[in-house]
């Protein structure tokens, strides 16, 4: 993986680039990136977390597998990790299994310092209908159940019955006699 170390030129000349998969972080804010408290390190330590974080949520990973993307020890992304949580940028704690033994950390990112939130908003502000909010399912709550034959209006029910009965004498239904009321 690693080409021919030249001593005349730094380490990380000889390492390998990456590939080029299309992944990119959401926009960063300026103020995240001229802090000067922060080493240039951790500044791309949490660049990577908010890209793998996508729209938000705790991200469930390992020391070493952020130290493997980052080509730095355990020990250095535990130091960014601590140089990050004294600023503010992120909270984590350490995970464990049943049993007990550590498997990895949660980290929760602080978005509001670290990402450009607003966004400008769409041009149109029409509401989605309800068939596009929910294509697949309908739910319990938008049936209508009314009960338009209901014992509380019988005025109303008996011109309804009296104008469906018009209507399956028309179609031939019903003999030509109406119903009395």
């Amino acid at each position: 993986m690693m080409a021919e170390i030249d001593p005349d030129k730094p380490c990380r000349k000889s390492m390998v680039a990456p590939n080029d998969t299309g992944a990119f972080v959401k926009p960063i804010k300026q103020s995240f990136i001229k802090n000067p408290r922060l080493s240039p390190m951790c500044r791309i330590m949490l660049t990577l977390l908010s890209g793998w974080a996508g729209k938000g949520g705790a991200i469930e990973t390992t020391i070493g597998s952020i130290g493997k993307h980052l080509s730095r020890c355990r020990r250095q992304i535990h130091r960014y990790l601590e140089d990050a949580v004294e600023e503010g940028y992120l909270t984590y704690s350490r995970r464990k299994d049943r049993i007990g033994r550590y498997i990895g950390i949660k980290v929760h990112l602080n978005f509001a310092a670290i990402r450009f939130t607003e966004f400008i908003k769409p041009k149109s502000d029409k509401k989605l209908s309800k068939a596009a909010e929910n294509i697949d399912v309908t739910l319990k709550t938008e049936i209508n159940t009314k009960d338009y034959l209901s014992n509380n209006n019988t005025q109303d029910d008996t011109k309804l019955w009296e104008k469906l009965a018009h209507l399956a004498t028309l179609l031939g239904y019903l003999d030509d006699k109406l119903p009395s009321s």
